[in-house]
């Protein structure tokens, strides 16, 4: 009550020009006085610490919803984290799988180089062959 006297008080003061500070002061305690009782002031009290313990409670509830989200959340980047193990392994599988397919290409190739080189050859077999029975039925 005297903080609210002295915070008016400083208030007028300081608005207007004062000629009599005694009258300033009780003219102050009057208007306090009928403003508001002082059984009033103490049940404002207590509705403001029900109101303050009632905000305390809702933000601890929050707070446990907060956590309790934050827990699922973490369960969930678990599971992410277990299906990106998987996908690394079947990763991994597709990568042995094509490096056989690159070694059987690799034999594939090496046949094809192989077929080639023995056609060409006996295709050369065959040239000289003919090129000497020629050479034969002329002499």
């Amino acid at each position: 009550m005297e903080i609210l006297e002295d915070i008016l008080e400083r208030e007028l003061e300081e608005a207007f020009e004062i000629k009599d500070k005694e009258a300033l002061h009780r003219y102050i305690k009057f208007i306090v006085a009928s403003f508001s009782p002082r059984d009033e002031i103490i049940e404002i009290r207590a509705d403001i610490k029900v109101l303050a313990e009632t905000m305390k409670q809702g933000f601890e509830n929050i707070d446990r919803r907060f956590e309790d989200i934050n827990r699922r959340f973490e369960d969930i980047n678990r599971r992410f984290e277990d299906i990106n193990k998987r996908f690394e392994d079947i990763n991994k599988r597709f990568e042995d799988i094509n490096k056989r397919f690159d070694d059987v290409n690799l034999r594939f190739e090496d046949m094809s180089k192989m077929f080639r080189t023995v056609s060409w050859l006996i295709g050369i077999g065959f040239v000289i062959m003919n090129a000497m029975i020629v050479l034969f039925k002329f002499l």
